[in-house]
């Protein structure tokens, strides 16, 4: 009788593994910094389109922002809330939200 010989890895003796640097969550920030820019871009730009034209200087007060919250897309409009999420009697527009979502970058569930 012929014995066959197994040849593989006892999962136990792992011989090649990867460590995570310390900073890896900075590398990797850093790293994709000018990619969360452009979608935020993309963003301020759909939004721009997607409100209706009653908003006054909404549109000018859209802007991509990096600060100590990250990159993000913005208004600076007083009230960019109630253009975003509407109040009694007036529906919401949801330009940031639209273009977050165009960029598909927004999950609304």
């Amino acid at each position: 009788r012929r014995r066959r010989l197994r040849v593989g890895c006892d999962p136990e003796s792992v011989v090649t593994r990867f460590q995570p640097a310390a900073n890896l969550d900075a590398l990797l920030e850093d790293a994709s910094k000018a990619g969360r820019v452009e979608v935020a871009a993309e963003v301020v730009k759909v939004a721009k389109r997607s409100n209706n034209d009653d908003t006054g200087d909404y549109d000018k007060s859209l802007r991509v922002t990096v600060d100590e919250r990250g990159v993000v897309a913005e208004t600076t409009d007083y009230a960019g809330h109630i253009i975003e999420w509407g109040k009694e009697g007036q529906a919401p527009q949801a330009p940031i939200r639209t273009g977050a979502t165009e960029a598909g970058r927004f999950d609304p569930a």
